[in-house]
């Protein structure tokens, strides 16, 4: 953020891709904490996709429970490059092998991404539709597709040190 995208592994590198910005503050490590509008909101550290990806676990209080909620920064693989070549961030596999490590154990009741169709947003709510967070209650959906993902990732690494032999 602070060069303004220039030294992002996979768009970096031509100069700024973004006005730089300067933040009030850093997040250095698994389960910082950010204060927002009465939330404490933890940051959990998911390299791979991006060298500072995260995702977010916090509570919500509606009038009848409190729900913990993930959103979840799923380890998507953005990149045809093999993961040696990228010397820009030479411990991309390790990290992403760290996140999907990681990512198995979280706790929480329901679960987002940034991406509506990581979660089937739009087959879990339609415009209009009443309030329901039960709804978005879904282990086996996010455990299928952090699988998916992992399968893809192994894929990746079984070609590629096929290719090194």
């Amino acid at each position: 953020m602070a060069d303004g995208g220039n030294s992002d592994y996979l768009f970096g590198g031509k100069g700024n891709l973004f006005t730089p910005v300067k933040p009030d503050r850093l997040l250095h490590n698994q389960q910082d904490t950010i204060k927002f509008g009465g939330i404490e909101i933890i940051a959990l550290h998911h390299p791979g996709h991006t060298k500072g990806s995260n995702s977010f676990v916090f509570n919500v209080k509606d009038q009848q429970k409190t729900f913990h909620v993930l959103i979840a920064n799923m380890p998507t693989i953005i990149t045809a490059k093999r993961f040696d070549d990228i010397s820009s961030y030479p411990n991309i596999a390790k990290d992403y092998g760290y996140t999907f490590k990681t990512m198995k154990n979280i706790p929480f009741d329901i679960w987002v991404s940034s991406h509506a169709s990581q979660f089937n947003l739009h087959e879990k709510y339609k415009f209009g539709d009443k309030y329901q967070p039960s709804v978005f209650i879904d282990q086996k959906g996010y455990e299928a597709a952090l699988s998916d993902l992992k399968k893809q990732y192994d894929e990746k690494i079984r070609k590629e040190a096929y290719r090194t032999e």
